[in-house]
C-alpha cells in the first residue's frame, strides 16, 4: 500500500521560517536606514560636534607686547620668542607621576604642578588647559618634548627682554608672568603694550598629540603697539652713573636727578639710588621701587625761594635792587625759635639779587614781610605745587600746600624759604622750568610717540603750557639765578663754556615726633643752561649727606654740573667765550670755600671712600664706617656753603 507523506507549510517549516527571519532583516535594515538617515540628515551636525568636541584644543595665543625705544630708537624693552609647556588635564593619567617628572626640568613646584594636572574640572565643564611653566627656554622646551608626557603640549608666546639691562629699570618697570606691566612705563600704557590674544585650535589623540592633516584652526594674536619714550639712554646712563657715585661719596641715604628739555618738556632722563645700607652697597633702583623724583615727597628748602622772590618781583612788591637790612637773626614770634642764616654774619644792606645769591633765610623773611598770606599761597599753586605733574605715574602725589589761612604766627615765613610744603623733584623742577621758559609753564612728558602695525610713528604732542609770570620777571630772575653760581652757593654747578643759571636747596629733614634734625638734610640744586637760551633743565637731590656734604652746593651742585655738560655736549649746544668769565668766577667762590667740586669716580672715588671710613674710625673708635657717622649741622636752614665767605657786598 503506497503511503503519501504531506509537507507541512506551517509555521515551523522551514520555508516560513526563512521568511520571518528575511522580513525582519529587511525590517532591521530600514530601521538603520532610517536611523543613519535620521543621523545624517537630521543631527549630524550635532554629533559631529560631539566627536571633534572630544578631540579639539583650544590653546590661547598671547599677543606679542609692543617694544619701548628711548628717543633716538634704542630699544629699552622687548619680546621675544619662546616657548609656553601647557596641559590638558583630562588627557594626564598620572598627575603625581607627570608632575614629579616635570619639576626639575621645568623648575616648578611640584605641588604645584600636582594641583594644576588634576584638575580635570567637571563633566559638563572639563579644564583642557592649564600652564605648566610660561616662556621657557628651548633647551628646557626640549627637555619636556624629550619626556613625552601625555597630556603635555606646546605653543609659541614672548617673553620680556630688557637690553639695556638695569638702566631706567625704576621708570620702565616690569611684565608679570599674564604679561601685563606691573609697575613703571610698562603698567602705565600697558593698554598700548598689551595687544590682543588670539587662539590656536587643533585636534589631538586621546595621548595629546596632534593629528596629522586634521583640522587647525588659528586666529592670530595683535602685537602690541610700539611706544617711544622721551628718554636718552645715554643721558641716563650718565645721570645714574653721576648720581650713584656721589650718594657713595657722601654716604647719603639715597638720592633723585633729573633732566629735562626745557623747549619740549621732555623728562631726558631720571634717576633713582639708594644709599648704601649695612648689608647692600648704594645701588640704582630697580623695577618695582621707587620711581623717586616722581613718587617721593620732601620739603623743598632753599629752592623754594625763587618761588616767593619771582612773585614779589611779578606783583611789584620788590625789584632785583630794592635795598633790604639783613641781621644774622630775626625773631618773628617769642613762641616760635628764631630764624637765621646758615652762616654767621653782621648785619648787612642786601638787595633781593643779594638775598637769592647768598640764600638769605632772613632776607627772604623781609621780603616775605612784605606779602600778604595769599599772595604767598596763590605763588605756591600758580608755580605748581599741591597739584600732580602731567606725568600720570602710578602712585604719584599731588604734594601738601597749606592753605593762607593755616599759617598762623610763623608758618608764612617758613613757607617762603621752603618748610610747610611738601613736594616731589619733579614739581619743584617744573616750576624752575617755568623762568628758563620766559615766565610759561612747560609741562614734562615721558611718552614721545607711538608705533603701530604698519610701522607708522605717531608723534605725541607737547602739552599747552600757561603763563605763571611775565617774560620780564622771568628774564629778571634768570639774571639773578646767574649770580647764584658765579659768585653764590651754586658755584660748584658752572661748566666751562656755558652759562648756568640755578638755584641751590639745603632743608633739614623733619623728625617722627616733630620738630627737625640739627643733622639730618635734603640737600639739592635745579638749574638751567645756557642761561641765556635755555636749552635743558636739571634738579639733584641728595638725601641725609654727611655733615661735610650737608649743603645742596657742595653735595648736589656737582652733579648737575657733570650731568648738565653731558646733555649739553650731547646736544650739540654752542660754547661761548663769554661765559668762560662766569666759570672761572665761580671757581674762584667754590676754591674760596673749600669745596670739592667733582664727582669722583672709579679710583678717586675709592679713595674718598676710604677717607670717609678712616674719618667715620677716628670719631666713633671701633666702628666698621659702614654708617655714615653725622655731625650737627651749623645753626639755620639755608644752604650755604659750608665755609664762612669773607667777601660780602
Amino acid at each position: 500500500m503506497r503511503t503519501t507523506r504531506r509537507v507541512r507549510t506551517g509555521s515551523g517549516s522551514p520555508a516560513r521560517r526563512l521568511g520571518l527571519c528575511s522580513a525582519v532583516i529587511v525590517v532591521a535594515f530600514a530601521a538603520l536606514a532610517v536611523r543613519v538617515a535620521q543621523l545624517q540628515m537630521f543631527s549630524g551636525d550635532k554629533y559631529q560636534q560631539l566627536a571633534l568636541a572630544q578631540t579639539l584644543r583650544t590653546v590661547p595665543l598671547a599677543a606679542e607686547r609692543g617694544s619701548v625705544f628711548d628717543r633716538n630708537g634704542r630699544d629699552l624693552a622687548m619680546s621675544i620668542e619662546r616657548t609656553t609647556v601647557y596641559a590638558d588635564p583630562t588627557l594626564v593619567t598620572d598627575p603625581v607621576g607627570e608632575a614629579a617628572k616635570l619639576a626639575p626640568v621645568v623648575h616648578a613646584d611640584e605641588a604645584t604642578l600636582v594641583a594644576r594636572l588634576s584638575d580635570k574640572g567637571s563633566p559638563d565643564h572639563p579644564r583642557r588647559f592649564a600652564y605648566v611653566a610660561r616662556t621657557v627656554t628651548d633647551t628646557v622646551a626640549q627637555a619636556v618634548k624629550d619626556l613625552n608626557l601625555p597630556g603635555i603640549g606646546f605653543v609659541p608666546e614672548s617673553a620680556r627682554s630688557y637690553p639695556a639691562g638695569s638702566v631706567a629699570g625704576a621708570i620702565i618697570g616690569h611684565v608679570g608672568t599674564e604679561g601685563h606691566g606691573l609697575d613703571g612705563a610698562e603698567y602705565l600704557y600697558d593698554s598700548l603694550l598689551s595687544g590682543k590674544p588670539g587662539d590656536l585650535v587643533v585636534e589631538q589623540d586621546p595621548k595629546g598629540h596632534d593629528i596629522p592633516n586634521t583640522q587647525r584652526t588659528r586666529v592670530d594674536a595683535q602685537r602690541g603697539t610700539d611706544i617711544v619714550l622721551s628718554l636718552d639712554e645715554d643721558m641716563q646712563w650718565e645721570t645714574e652713573y653721576s648720581l650713584l657715585d656721589q650718594v657713595q661719596a657722601t654716604e647719603a641715604k639715597g638720592g633723585m636727578a633729573v633732566v629735562v628739555d626745557v623747549r619740549t618738556g621732555d623728562v631726558l632722563s631720571m634717576a633713582s639710588v639708594l644709599g648704601a645700607t649695612a648689608t647692600d652697597p648704594a645701588r640704582v633702583a630697580r623695577p618695582g621701587e621707587h620711581n623717586m623724583p616722581l613718587t617721593d615727597l620732601y620739603e623743598p628748602g632753599s629752592t623754594n625761594k625763587l618761588i616767593t622772590i619771582s612773585w614779589a618781583l611779578e606783583h611789584g612788591i620788590v625789584g632785583p635792587d630794592t635795598m633790604f637790612t639783613v641781621p644774622y637773626r630775626k625773631q618773628i614770634d617769642p613762641a616760635v625759635p628764631a630764624y637765621t642764616d646758615a652762616e654767621w654774619h653782621p648785619t648787612q644792606h642786601w638787595t633781593t639779587a643779594d638775598i637769592l645769591r647768598e640764600s638769605s633765610n632772613v632776607g627772604t623773611i623781609e621780603i616775605a614781610q612784605r606779602m600778604r598770606n595769599q599772595q604767598l599761597y596763590d605763588a605756591l599753586r600758580a608755580f605748581g605745587f599741591g597739584t600732580k605733574t602731567s606725568i600720570a605715574w602710578p602712585g604719584q602725589p599731588s604734594g601738601l600746600v597749606l592753605p593762607a589761612s593755616q599759617y598762623y604766627a610763623s608758618g608764612k615765613y617758613s613757607t617762603a624759604i621752603g618748610y610747610g610744603a611738601a613736594v616731589t623733584g619733579v614739581q619743584v623742577l617744573d616750576a624752575l622750568t617755568t623762568i628758563a621758559n620766559g615766565g610759561v609753564t612747560r609741562p614734562p612728558r615721558l611718552l614721545d610717540a607711538t608705533v603701530d602695525a604698519r610701522g607708522v610713528r605717531h608723534a605725541v604732542p607737547a602739552l599747552e603750557g600757561r603763563r605763571v609770570v611775565s617774560t620780564n620777571t622771568a628774564l629778571t630772575m634768570t639774571r639773578m639765578l646767574e649770580g647764584v653760581v658765579t659768585g653764590g652757593t651754586g658755584a660748584c654747578a658752572s661748566i666751562p663754556g656755558y652759562t648756568v643759571a640755578g638755584k641751590t636747596g639745603t632743608s633739614k629733614k623733619a623728625l617722627d615726633g616733630g620738630g627737625y634734625s640739627d643733622q639730618a638734610t635734603m640737600a639739592s640744586f635745579e638749574g638751567f643752561a645756557p642761561a641765556e637760551h635755555p636749552q635743558f633743565a636739571a634738579i639733584v637731590v641728595l638725601d641725609q649727606p654727611v655733615a661735610q656734604f650737608q649743603f645742596g652746593g657742595a653735595a648736589a651742585a656737582p652733579v648737575f654740573s657733570e650731568i648738565m655738560q653731558f646733555a649739553l655736549t650731547q646736544y650739540g649746544a654752542v660754547p661761548t667765550d663769554a661765559a668762560n668769565a662766569q666759570y672761572t668766577a665761580a671757581q674762584a667762590t667754590a676754591k674760596a670755600a673749600g669745596n670739592r667740586c667733582t664727582v669722583p669716580h672709579g679710583s678717586d672715588l675709592s679713595a674718598v671712600l676710604a677717607q670717609l671710613q678712616q674719618q667715620q674710625q677716628r670719631l666713633h673708635p671701633g666702628s666698621s664706617g659702614s654708617s655714615p657717622g653725622l655731625q650737627p649741622a651749623p645753626a639755620g636752614t639755608a644752604d650755604s656753603l659750608p665755609a664762612v665767605r669773607s667777601k660780602h657786598p
